[in-house]
């Protein structure tokens, strides 16, 4: 009858690695065992399950003001969650989980996933949600058979490349900031280029950011993106990719033959295009 009665409490839940935000789609404060939901002007969609993945998507819109001038008294309580893609994008997921609450006090849980893509307006944030079966889509697709390696460095795992990252990964103290280009000491005279690598860092909110690097010359490396907090003095550290070629296996191991995913013997030419028929 709750539900015929609209008498529903629409609730939910994002976390952003130790980070949880906890709202309901009420005037008041709702509790419930072990947990307490803020009000908030928040809204989903309906949720919908069937065989066309683009449709099992979920939209779920917020207040969010755009206005850096804002007063503080006119922020909604979703602003938070909001600055978590204004004006940088989290390097890790946001996971977000879907309840109701009956007027019987049952609380129901209704949908799981991850935000996929935010949008915004002046005045309203939309995330467009993914349910966590997505990554389904990408399995059983085997190894690649190709001259260079195809697994993912620093992945683990029968089929990973098993590196151990933390001999290879640099701590360093940056000394300058200039938009995305950072300077550290440490970043000058690494064994392995940075480029194509990532730059960490912790934020004072406990969130561990991460950013490609997508240029390194000496002591200077440079972001593909910004983040939050980035300036003189922060604590980094940095971790360089791999080429996924053989001479980069082996100057990354000892045995590079026992972990190296590539083909080094495949020919270059195509056989079936006429080339050399030989793959010794």
């Amino acid at each position: 009858m709750s539900r015929f009665g609209n008498s529903e409490i629409r609730l939910f839940r994002f976390q952003l690695q130790g980070i949880v935000w906890m709202f309901a789609q009420a005037d008041r404060v709702v509790a419930t065992p072990g947990a307490v939901w803020q009000p908030a002007q928040i809204e989903r969609d309906e949720i919908k399950q069937n065989s066309e993945r683009a449709q099992d998507k979920l939209k779920i819109r917020m207040r969010y003001l755009r206005d850096p001038n804002a007063p503080v008294a006119l922020l909604p309580a979703t602003q938070g969650l909001g600055d978590v893609w204004h004006p940088y994008a989290p390097s890790t997921t946001v996971h977000v989980s879907c309840y109701t609450l009956d007027a019987l006090g049952v609380l129901s849980h209704d949908w799981s996933g991850e935000v996929r893509q935010p949008r915004f307006t002046d005045v309203e944030l939309e995330l467009t949600c993914v349910p966590n079966d997505a990554r389904s889509e990408s399995r059983n697709q085997g190894m690649k058979f190709q001259r260079a390696c195809p697994k993912t460095v620093y992945s683990t795992g029968s089929r990973g490349c098993n590196l151990n990252p933390v001999p290879l990964t640099i701590a360093a103290t940056l000394t300058a900031v200039s938009g995305l280009t950072l300077t550290a000491a440490a970043f000058a005279g690494t064994p392995h280029t940075l480029v194509q690598g990532w730059l960490y860092w912790t934020r004072t909110n406990g969130v561990v950011e991460r950013r490609t690097i997508i240029k390194h010359v000496g002591s200077t490396v440079t972001l593909l993106s910004g983040g939050h907090e980035l300036a003189v003095g922060l604590a980094v550290s940095v971790l360089p990719n791999c080429e996924g070629t053989w001479a980069a296996c082996a100057a990354r191991r000892a045995d590079p033959e026992m972990h190296y995913g590539g083909a080094i013997y495949e020919p270059i030419e195509n056989p079936y295009d006429g080339g050399s028929m030989s793959w010794g």
